[in-house]
């Protein structure tokens, strides 16, 4: 079971680091220990953030850490289906997940059934972040207006 979730996460990682390639971003990888960011990322306009990417292959919940907004780190949840189709990928800025982990914090602690170090967001609360790659930070106009004429 274990082998399953590295296998899973390491693939989020390519998938998301290919996306954003795709997408016009240099993208590098971090290896070690529990890495603060699994991702380091260029924007075309030279504009530099981390991305913290969470995979997972079934619809779950997302274990988020808690953590501090940063307005140069991004999170990118990647589920990538069992059976052989596109991953789904949600697209939040750590203030705004940050935001939604507290909020189901919040409802839960209600029910007093809340453990912080298991704390994150439901499946379904992604939903509204699908496809969002407009919340990273963005292209250069000057180079897509000199690229189209």
């Amino acid at each position: 079971m274990q082998s399953q979730k590295y296998k899973t996460q390491w693939a989020a990682q390519f998938f998301a680091a290919g996306e954003l390639t795709r997408r016009g971003y240099l993208v590098s990888l971090t290896f070690g220990n529990a890495p603060v960011s699994d991702l380091l990322v260029k924007s075309p306009n030279g504009s530099q953030f981390t991305v913290d990417v969470k995979g997972q292959s079934k619809k779950n919940f997302w274990l988020i850490q808690p953590g501090s907004p940063d307005p140069n780190h991004y999170f990118v949840l990647v589920f990538i289906p069992q059976v052989p189709q596109h991953p789904k990928f949600f697209i939040l800025s750590c203030e705004e997940l940050m935001k939604k982990r507290e909020e189901y914090k919040q409802s839960v602690i209600v029910r007093r059934k809340y453990q912080d170090e298991l704390g994150g967001i439901n499946w379904s609360t992604a939903f509204d972040y699908e496809d969002r790659w407009d919340m990273l930070p963005k292209r250069s106009l000057a180079k897509w207006k000199a690229y189209f004429t």
